[in-house]
């Protein structure tokens, strides 16, 4: 008998990427509208930090942005500890476009992060939702899951708070 298991076993890694459904979507439940709210959401501590974030994106929109932009910006928000491990991680993944190997791909392709990830959680709240043993079976990767999209959205908010704010003379309140 002559049987060849692996290519029986071989799965395809691949995905197109996340389709967003309302890609004009900028306003959603995480939008940020005060400099106050934008600076406390990425733990901001005055204005040197909020001058080096500003100059940071002044060239980029959240609206159209790409997979390799969100990912240094992510990585410098992380390096300065002003998003965490599982954030930084929804940035790096960008859209989500992958190849058979796994490879990421269209790392190029502008999308709108605002509404990308706010349709994530809103598309992994509707599978708990709709299958009530998912989340319980796999609670902590659930909550993981959770945890990660509501920080994408609060972060990629502020970043565009900053990134669009037409005020040169942005800060804090350093009440303590």
């Amino acid at each position: 008998m002559n049987a060849t298991l692996g290519s029986a076993l071989t799965t395809s890694k691949q995905s197109n990427g996340f389709v967003v459904k309302n890609p004009n979507q900028v306003i959603n439940s995480f939008t940020i509208r005060d400099k106050d709210s934008a600076a406390a959401t990425l733990k901001l501590n005055g204005t040197d930090q909020i001058n080096q974030l500003k100059d940071l994106l002044k060239n980029y929109d959240m609206t159209p942005i790409s997979t390799n932009d969100l990912a240094k910006i992510g990585s410098m928000l992380y390096q300065n500890g002003l998003i965490d491990e599982q954030v930084d991680s929804m940035f790096i993944s960008g859209n989500n476009a992958f190849d058979a190997n796994g490879q990421q791909t269209d790392k190029d392709v502008k999308f709108n992060a605002i509404a990308m990830f706010n349709e994530m959680l809103t598309a992994t709240q509707g599978v708990a939702k709709a299958n009530p043993e998912f989340a319980m079976e796999s609670q902590q990767g659930y909550q993981v899951a959770l945890h990660s999209l509501v920080g994408a959205n609060q972060a990629i908010n502020a970043l565009a708070y900053f990134s669009n704010s037409p005020h040169s003379n942005l800060s804090v309140s350093e009440r303590a």
